[in-house]
């Protein structure tokens, strides 16, 4: 398959032909460039992600077979096996590793390339997007991001991913993701962001049916706490620059159990303001300000400067302000 566009930066001695096309292996044995092309670096990317070839064969649109035959050819041309078999799947070895990132880089330099059109039409979109979100983000962005794509662009997909925080700019700096949203600081000038809303705390509790009471700073610190995981989340750094003290007795990782577990206790949870009001909307839980000056953080979109310029990306961050972006 030949491609054309753009100068691609591929493994040392992936775009070489003629007598430069043998490069000299680990082994000292070498290595037949000529037989590699993009299908089959599309295929060793896909098994060092996926690490099941059923599932390759299913991402490549080929037979299990066809996958287990093009895997063999990438091991004869690179004269390594690349992958082992373990209980968990296909492990890589040492070079595959180091063969990985740059791989990755290559096809998505391409693909990149092989987009940009000036006549992109969203409802002909079928790229996959993948987006960096916290669990916040997923429940209270996700829903409304797909109803919008299912009306105007249906064959687009996403792709939700999970990461600390401090793992956010380098996995967008390596292309894992196309897209960050949360409360962070982007120190890479090769990062670009947009401002989407400022958000604010609020306290759960359970409903006191009948006899609900304010919520003062006393009761506030003498109460117990479930406190939301991890702790670089912008409340807790907001509730520490203001020297709030809590008596934390339960920690969890996320939001998801939230709900029940102030449902069902006196425990007191602070989280930011919108997913309180979407968390006590579908339960019996009381909403309070909290009872101290109100930590409030800004929440951006992110995303590396090779986008500015592709089509569908930027016509997916326009969707993003359209459904999320406060007015100013």
């Amino acid at each position: 398959m030949r491609v054309e566009g753009p100068a691609v930066s591929l493994p040392s001695g992936l775009g070489r032909h003629g007598d430069e096309a043998k490069e000299e292996t680990k082994g000292g044995l070498p290595m037949d460039i000529n037989r590699l092309d993009l299908n089959l670096l599309k295929i060793f990317d896909s098994v060092y992600r996926l690490r099941n070839l059923s599932e390759v064969a299913k991402e490549v649109n080929l037979s299990q077979p066809a996958v287990s035959h093009a895997l063999g050819r990438l091991r004869e041309a690179l004269n390594d096996r690349l992958f082992v078999r373990s209980p968990g799947g296909f492990e890589p070895t040492e070079r595959c590793e180091r063969l990985a990132p740059p791989v990755r880089a290559a096809l998505e330099t391409i693909k990149d390339s092989l987009m940009d059109s000036s006549n992109f039409r969203p409802e002909d979109c079928n790229r996959e997007f993948r987006l960096l979100l916290s669990d916040v983000g997923e429940m209270l962005l996700v829903p409304a991001l797909m109803s919008r794509l299912r009306e105007i662009a249906p064959r687009v997909k996403l792709a939700i991913f999970q990461a600390p925080r401090v793992n956010y700019e380098q996995m967008l700096q390596d292309r894992k993701v196309d897209i960050a949203v949360g409360h962070l600081n982007m120190l890479r000038q090769t990062m670009r962001k947009q401002s989407l809303f400022q958000d604010g705390c609020v306290v759960l509790r359970r409903e006191q049916v009948g006899r609900s009471k304010p919520l003062t700073r006393e009761v506030f610190e003498q109460s117990y706490h479930v406190m939301i995981m991890p702790p670089d989340d912008p409340v807790e750094e907001g509730l520490a620059n203001l020297n709030v003290s809590r008596n934390v007795t339960l920690r969890i990782p996320n939001y998801f159990a939230l709900p029940e577990v102030i449902g069902t206790s006196d425990l007191l949870a602070t989280v930011p303001s919108r997913i309180g009001r979407y968390l006590g909307g579908r339960a019996s839980l009381d909403i309070y300000p909290v009872p101290f000056p109100e930590p409030v953080f800004d929440v951006h979109m992110y995303w590396h400067m090779r986008h500015d310029d592709d089509q569908a990306h930027t016509w997916l961050r326009e969707i993003f302000l359209e459904l999320f972006q406060s007015p100013t």
